[in-house]
């Protein structure tokens, strides 16, 4: 059974690594992974370049599926405000997303640019203009190239999947190629929910099985099991199953949707 856990990060320097983290995963039963770059903040092209290499590692010597998408957190912007003025600030951000961008249409594993979007915390009118112009940005590089966006945004309420819903028509970008990367409560109709797989239970089953699962794994011997253990999808997927929801349930969300949105193949 294919189980997937659509956001998660790995970190040689400061976690268990690619490896461990892939191989802990396989264990647990998972089987194909979504990773994005963790941010290095003022360092934006390394922390993808060291992606790359990570998916590479996994993908060789682990029986782990790796995927990945490239691009800029939006924190990035709040942290180069500290030291540059906001316009030299949104340009080098520009910069690294049209890295990510050639990046995604060089390697074959690089499914999209993420997490892309809108700080978590509050910030100024000025930050949280440019951070939305940022966004449409993004989806747009994301449209003339045809991959998946992942979007980091301050909540997963209807208002932010409907705003970021508009966008996408602004764009011309299809919805169901770009993904809310933890939403905590099921909202159908907008842009694609990929859940925090511990807000996921049988409930969500009887509105759509419109829906992917993540941890958010941050990979962080600090913070051990933030945001979510990387065992977390595949431990919730079989508890599911055992309480009596349908395996072809779970085959369309770990694999039908991921190959949807992602327009790949996991055979």
């Amino acid at each position: 059974m294919i189980i997937t856990d659509n956001h998660a990060h790995v970190d040689s320097i400061n976690g268990l690594g690619p490896i461990k983290v892939a191989k802990t995963f396989y264990n647990a039963g998972g089987r194909v992974l979504i990773l994005l770059n963790k941010p290095i903040f003022g360092k934006i092209e390394k922390s993808m370049d060291i992606l790359i290499r990570d998916i590479q590692k996994i993908n060789k010597e682990t029986n782990v599926k790796a995927f990945g998408l490239v691009g800029v957190h939006p924190a990035e912007l709040t942290y180069l405000t500290k030291y540059i003025p906001l316009n030299e600030a949104k340009e080098r951000i520009i910069k690294g997303l049209n890295y990510a961008k050639k990046l995604v249409e060089e390697y074959d594993f690089l499914v999209g640019i993420g997490e892309v979007g809108r700080p978590h915390y509050p910030v100024s009118e000025e930050i949280w203009n440019v951070s939305n112009e940022l966004l449409e940005y993004s989806l747009t590089l994301a449209k003339d190239i045809d991959c998946s966006v992942q979007i980091h945004a301050e909540s997963s309420d209807e208002k932010v999947f409907k705003e970021i819903y508009e966008m996408c028509k602004r764009v011309g970008i299809n919805k169901d190629r770009v993904i809310k990367h933890f939403t905590t409560k099921f909202i159908d109709n907008y842009i694609f929910p990929s859940m925090l797989a511990n807000k996921v239970n049988e409930d969500i089953f009887k509105k759509s099985y419109r829906f992917v699962m993540e941890t958010d794994y941050i990979d962080d011997l600090k913070r051990p099991g933030a945001v979510l253990g990387i065992k977390t999808v595949p431990r919730i997927t079989k508890k599911l199953i055992e309480k009596g929801i349908d395996e072809e349930i779970f085959y369309k969300i770990h694999k039908e949707n991921i190959e949807k949105i992602y327009n790949i193949s996991l055979e």
